[in-house]
C-alpha cells in the first residue's frame, strides 16, 4: 500500500510540475505578445485559466498528504496529545467528506455543462469542471492515506 502512495505521489508531483511549466510559459507569451507586440493570442487566456482550475484543484488536493492547508495545530498544541489526534481525524473526515461533495457536484455540474463550448479554443466547458471529481477521487484517495497512516501509528 506504502508504494501505491509513493507512486502517487509521484505522479501528481510530475503532473503539477507539467501545468505549472506550461502555466509559466504561455502566460509569459501572453503578456509578451500582448503589451510588446499588441497582438495577443486569442485562445491563451481560456487555456490559461482551464491550466489554473486544474492546477489550483489538484494542488489543493495534494496538499492534503502533505498537511499544507491551513490547521488548527496553534489552538490543538494547547490540548492534550488525544485531542490533538481527535483533531487530525475529524480534519481527515472532512477531507472525506468534501472529496464525496466534489465529485458529485462536480459531475452534475459536468452534466449541466455537456453542450457548452469556449469559443476561443472550443473546448467544452464540461472539460473545465471535470477537474472537481477528479480533485475529489485525489483528496479521498489522500484522505485514505492519511487514514492507514494513523492505524499504522496505532499498531
Amino acid at each position: 500500500m506504502r508504494r501505491i502512495f509513493e507512486i502517487t505521489d509521484k505522479v501528481i508531483i510530475n503532473i503539477l510540475g507539467v501545468l505549472l511549466i506550461f502555466l509559466v510559459i504561455l502566460t509569459s507569451a501572453q503578456v509578451t505578445l500582448r503589451y510588446v507586440f499588441n497582438s495577443p493570442l486569442p485562445w491563451a487566456e481560456e487555456f490559461i485559466g482551464f491550466l489554473m482550475i486544474y492546477f489550483g484543484l489538484i494542488g489543493g488536493s495534494w496538499g492534503i498528504k502533505h498537511s499544507i492547508h491551513i490547521a488548527m495545530e496553534v489552538f490543538v498544541k494547547k490540548f492534550m496529545k488525544k485531542a490533538m489526534k481527535f483533531v487530525y481525524i475529524l480534519e481527515t473526515l472532512s477531507y472525506v467528506f468534501l472529496g464525496i461533495m466534489e465529485i458529485v457536484y462536480g459531475v452534475n455540474i459536468m452534466k449541466l455543462t455537456v453542450f457548452q463550448i469556449l469559443p476561443a479554443t472550443g473546448i467544452k466547458v464540461s472539460y473545465s469542471y471535470a477537474a472537481l471529481p477528479i480533485a475529489g477521487a485525489l483528496m479521498l484517495f489522500f484522505a485514505l492515506e492519511r487514514l492507514v497512516e494513523m492505524k499504522g501509528e496505532r499498531a
